[in-house]
C-alpha cells in the first residue's frame, strides 16, 4: 500500500470538517473512516476507547457550529509492513458557532491507520494544541 492512500484518506479526514453551512461538521464521513476498535486522546481531558465515544461527542460538540475549517499543514505520511500507516501534522480548525462566536485552534495531529480489508481506518488518533505565543 503507498504513502499516497494515506494521505488520501487523512485528507478525507479534514475535509468532513471544511463545510460552509450546517451541519458544520459530517460526523458520518468522519465516522466511516474510524475502526471500531478507536482510540482518541483530543485535546479536551479524556480518553475516547472506541469509535461509538468519540462518534457521540464530535456529534454534541459540533452541533452548535454553523460552519468550520480543518486543514493540515506538512503532513507526513508512511506506511509499515503494507498494513499500517501513519500520518503526522500540524492542524488548524476555525469553528463558528451558531450566535457568531468564532473559535480557532492550531494544534498537532497524529492518525494511526489499519487495513481492514481493502479500507484504511483510523486505530488510534491524538489531537493537541499548539501553545500561544507570548
Amino acid at each position: 500500500m503507498s504513502v499516497q492512500q494515506i494521505e488520501a484518506v487523512a485528507q478525507a479526514f479534514a475535509d468532513a470538517f471544511n463545510h460552509g453551512e450546517s451541519p458544520a461538521v459530517d460526523v458520518a464521513a468522519v465516522a466511516g473512516l474510524l475502526d471500531e476498535d478507536l482510540e482518541v486522546f483530543d485535546t479536551v481531558p479524556y480518553r475516547f476507547d472506541n469509535k461509538k465515544q468519540f462518534v457521540e461527542f464530535l456529534q454534541g460538540a459540533t452541533s452548535r457550529l454553523a460552519s468550520s475549517t480543518f486543514y493540515f499543514r506538512q503532513l507526513s505520511c508512511r506506511v509499515f509492513h503494507d498494513n499500517t500507516g501513519i500520518a503526522n501534522a500540524y492542524d488548524s480548525f476555525t469553528g463558528v458557532t451558531k450566535d457568531g462566536q468564532v473559535r480557532i485552534v492550531h494544534g498537532r495531529t497524529t492518525l494511526v491507520f489499519v487495513k481492514r480489508g481493502s479500507q484504511w481506518k483510523i486505530v488510534s488518533a491524538h489531537f493537541s494544541h499548539l501553545p500561544h505565543a507570548s
